[in-house]
């Protein structure tokens, strides 16, 4: 009996060796994989930082943009249009206007926006 049980205890002890170096593996595994992670959001981060570094040394920010007859518009009147539309179309979307107010409060802003570029056009050639 005490050769089956030094057998037994033997096979015990090897299955749990198995065992805690099964464990320790995956262990080892995650931690290696949660490090690349850290290192992908490392390098990503430093990418990120020098495209707005390069961004802003070469001005492409917060400059003026170009028009297609080859004048300048200011970026606050194009973004104070377009904050004008998306509260309309908040407005529409929360119900607060009906579907025919939305359509010709949008086609209003339309064409004052077309009559700003007609007169920035006009002012520019006098």
């Amino acid at each position: 009996m005490d050769g089956k049980k030094a057998l037994y205890y033997g096979a015990i002890a090897i299955v749990v060796l198995i065992g805690v170096s099964v464990v320790f593996s995956v262990v080892l595994g995650i931690i290696a994989l949660i490090t690349r992670l850290v290192q992908l959001a490392v390098l990503a981060g430093l990418v990120y930082v020098a495209y707005k570094a390069g961004s802003w040394l070469l001005g492409d920010g917060d400059s003026p943009s170009v028009d297609s007859i080859g004048g300048r518009t200011s970026s606050t009147s194009i973004d104070a249009a377009e904050s004008r539309q998306d509260r309309i179309r908040q407005q529409y979307v929360e119900g607060q206007i009906s579907e025919a107010e939305f359509e010709r409060r949008i086609a209003d802003e339309l064409e004052t926006e077309e009559l700003d570029d007609i007169d920035r056009e006009l002012e520019r050639e006098r």
